[in-house]
């Protein structure tokens, strides 16, 4: 009941800005919102009008919308970011967690995320190319991601700082954090590992961890 009183709060929230999101119905574990999200610039200009589901999975907001677009203008193929069902791929996990580390919101997501996915798209069927940067498909978008969020610029020095911050390798406790915060590393990470993780799920970190071992043909 908790869930369902959030769920659509956070949905009514929408309206003002996205008012063609005109269903909310639950389905199995998840929440699902049909209706279509009109495209605009950033004056207000009409570009585009996508057909759309949204996917609220069960652990939201610890957890994030699925964008699924269900009109069929945008083509189904890997180099459109688009899976053969039409779920996009708006970026990596990782980075979706760290941009609304202040609190996941389908307002939020719908802003920073799914609407920017669709504007890329109307800009790159006019032009033959998107108008902001893209990541790649697989590990290395996963790496790219992460050169993002913690400026770290190559894939080893990445994966070792993905561990640092997890916890499972540690560093002598009395030696400067390894974050750079000037403290020494028992008071610092031993004390707040979970703000040296930059909003991001222990368990989604371990996942990159795992993707970018492999990629490297490093054991896990």
């Amino acid at each position: 009941m908790e869930q369902k009183y959030l769920i659509t709060k956070h949905y009514e929230e929408c309206l003002s800005s996205y008012p063609k999101l005109i269903k909310l119905v639950k389905e199995g574990d998840f929440w699902r919102i049909d209706g279509c999200i009109d495209v605009t610039d950033d004056e207000g200009g009409y570009w585009e009008t996508y057909e759309v589901s949204i996917f609220i999975p069960p652990d939201y907001p610890k957890d994030i919308p699925i964008l699924q677009e269900t009109g069929k203008k945008i083509k189904r193929e890997s180099d459109w970011h688009m899976s053969s069902n039409g779920e996009c791929c708006l970026a990596t996990r990782a980075k979706i967690f760290h941009d609304l580390s202040e609190g996941i919101t389908l307002l939020k997501w719908l802003d920073k995320f799914a609407h920017p996915f669709l504007a890329n798209h109307v800009y790159r069927i006019k032009h033959n190319h998107y108008a902001h940067e893209e990541f790649s498909h697989g590990t290395k978008g996963i790496i790219e991601g992460w050169k993002k969020i913690t400026g770290v610029r190559d894939a080893v020095s990445i994966l070792k700082h993905l561990v640092q911050i997890t916890g499972y390798r540690t560093q002598a406790l009395n030696r400067p954090c390894f974050c750079g915060s000037g403290k020494k590393y028992k008071r610092c990470y031993e004390i707040s590992p979970i703000e040296h993780r930059y909003g991001i799920p222990s368990i989604e970190i371990l996942e990159d961890i795992k993707a970018i071992s492999k990629s490297l043909g490093q054991r896990n």
